[in-house]
């Protein structure tokens, strides 16, 4: 089993998210810690859970307009950034 969890600043973008990912896993897999301020998603480590939860989680942070987020799987935490939180590309000429 792994535990996926997603820091959200509110529980306005908490609820965008959950909505979102309730479409991918039943919904006792699917919770709210509000004390901690995170989404966490439990599954399967033979699922492909990670890889549906960052995709979901790319997804929520364009839809939400979010800047960036953290997503931690088991002890590993890693910094997604949303297109509004994304430094420009290319340069200037």
């Amino acid at each position: 089993m792994v535990e996926i969890r997603v820091a959200v600043a509110d529980a306005t973008h908490a609820h965008g998210l959950m909505r979102h990912l309730v479409g991918l896993f039943d919904r006792p897999s699917v919770s709210f810690d509000g004390a901690r301020g995170e989404v966490r998603v439990r599954s399967d480590w033979g699922s492909r859970a990670v890889v549906q939860v960052i995709g979901t989680v790319e997804s929520w942070l364009a839809d939400d307009g979010i800047d960036s987020t953290t997503l931690t799987v088991g002890d590993r935490s890693y910094t997604m950034v949303g297109p509004a939180g994304a430094a420009p590309s290319g340069r200037a000429a």
